[in-house]
């Protein structure tokens, strides 16, 4: 479920890679707009977790299909597509990986 994630969200405008404080935790994906996190999504216990920030509003996902209909319907300007280079290729920074 965490590569459904990665392959979802890596490369896309707005969206960063960060570490939780915990620990042990795994990263969580953040969606950043004017240098504020907007919202975020983690995989743990078997399910996809989106926290939206200025709600305090949680949504949980049984898969990486089901988020991205939620992202659609409430927050599409999350879903731009992946930068392309002029030689066709994606714009996709691998220094952090997901694993």
């Amino acid at each position: 479920m965490r590569q459904d994630v990665v392959d979802l969200l890596r490369g896309r405008p707005g969206w960063r890679l960060e570490p939780r404080t915990t620990p042990g935790a795994s990263p969580v994906w953040c969606y950043v707009v004017g240098g504020q996190i907007e919202f975020s999504v983690a995989v743990e216990d078997g399910v996809i977790r989106l926290y939206v920030m200025d709600t305090d509003h949680e949504a949980v996902f049984a898969d990486a299909d089901e988020l991205t209909r939620w992202l659609q319907t409430h927050k599409a300007h999350a879903l731009q597509e992946v930068p392309v280079r002029p030689d066709g290729k994606a714009r996709v920074k691998r220094f952090f990986e997901w694993n």
